[in-house]
């Protein structure tokens, strides 16, 4: 009988020495992961501001790159030089011999978090910066899928969770899938994989966190394409399909309300309803307008048009119902808006 009590004793010293250890490596994980994430410093607060992708300084700059920049919803007092409405947050970023394209950009005003796209094949990976430009660094996976040639980048709303839209090198003509994980862990997987007919764009986060919304791209046997916009779980299961067109439609964001989606369709802006139904045209620009953008209350929508002037793009914002249009802003050089921080102080009349 000692000998068993003995045995038993031997086993649960040996059970706790590795159960003790089991905890040590998963603290030591879990700190790890969590340091990796605590490298942005504290930052200087920004808000009521839009935050876009130009190359406008890379035009006297003579090199094929681009910045974030953020400007004042009244177009002025964020910066000074050149362009003084303009105040550039990530100048361009060093990348080999040269500087790196941005692709697309997004941002979390509750965190003043800002991520960072390229579409490199040889970058596996984004980067991750507070909205005022401080505590750049490259975030890259730990494990699972990969992020390189990363089309476009999403931002959730608790500030951790991350979707992107990456070319998937199996397919000799450009195919898209969706690739999820988040800031934390730094697991990736693919949920969305491309096919030979098929691409996924322009992942967008539902406020809840609960829904995803993304634009499906159908190459058709006819060398046609169809659109379609789609709703999912974050896990990409559960998915329907909101609208479908043979107009192209090329960029998509939802309302912080989740009612409405805002979409380019046909280089126009549109919104439509999360369920579906007939879209809704809020812009009739001569040349087009792009990239729109919810402010974070809904009532109202940032978007890209260009400018009559050779070279130049304009910022607009207007009301979600489309009235009370105005210009923010006049720039040289290409413009993709980005993300709105903060509500306009002019009340939506």
């Amino acid at each position: 009988m000692q000998g068993q009590g003995g045995d038993i004793r031997m086993r649960s010293r040996r059970t706790n020495i590795i159960t003790a250890y089991v905890m040590a490596v998963v603290i030591l994980f879990l700190g790890r992961q969590l340091a990796s994430h605590m490298r942005l410093p504290a930052g200087e607060p920004v808000e009521n501001a839009l935050i876009f992708i130009s190359d406008a300084d890379s035009i006297d700059a003579g090199r094929q790159s681009n910045s974030v920049y953020r400007i004042g919803l009244d177009g002025s007092g964020l910066g000074a030089g050149a362009q003084p409405s303009m105040k550039r947050v990530v100048g361009s970023i060093p990348h080999g011999d040269a500087y790196l394209r941005i692709s697309d950009i997004d941002c979390d005003a509750a965190t003043q978090s800002l991520v960072i796209a390229s579409h490199r094949p040889d970058l596996n990976g984004f980067h991750h910066a507070l909205l005022d430009g401080s505590g750049l660094h490259f975030d890259k996976p730990a494990a699972g899928g990969l992020l390189s040639a990363t089309r476009e980048i999403a931002l959730a709303p608790d500030g951790m969770g991350i979707l992107v839209s990456r070319q998937d090198p199996a397919f000799a003509e450009p195919r898209f899938g969706l690739v999820a994980g988040d800031l934390f862990t730094r697991f990736y997987e693919v949920i969305k994989p491309a096919a030979a007919g098929l691409s996924y764009h322009s992942p967008v986060w539902s406020p809840s966190d609960r829904r995803i919304a993304y634009i499906i791209e159908r190459h058709n046997r006819d060398l046609t394409k169809t659109y379609q916009i789609a709703t999912a779980s974050p896990s990409g299961a559960s998915e329907a399909i909101v609208y479908e067109s043979s107009l192209r439609i090329s960029d998509l964001n939802w309302s912080p309300t989740g009612e409405w989606l805002a979409v380019a369709v046909d280089r126009q802006v549109y919104r439509i309803h999360r369920y579906g139904g007939e879209l809704i045209r809020l812009t009739d620009h001569l040349g087009g307008a792009t990239s729109p953008r919810f402010s974070p209350d809904g009532a109202q929508i940032s978007y890209v048009a260009p400018s009559t002037f050779p070279g130049q793009n304009q910022l607009f914002v207007m009301n979600a119902d489309g009235s009370r249009k105005r210009r923010v802003a006049n720039i040289r050089g290409d413009v993709v808006n980005g993300c709105w921080v903060g509500a306009d102080t002019q009340p939506s009349v």
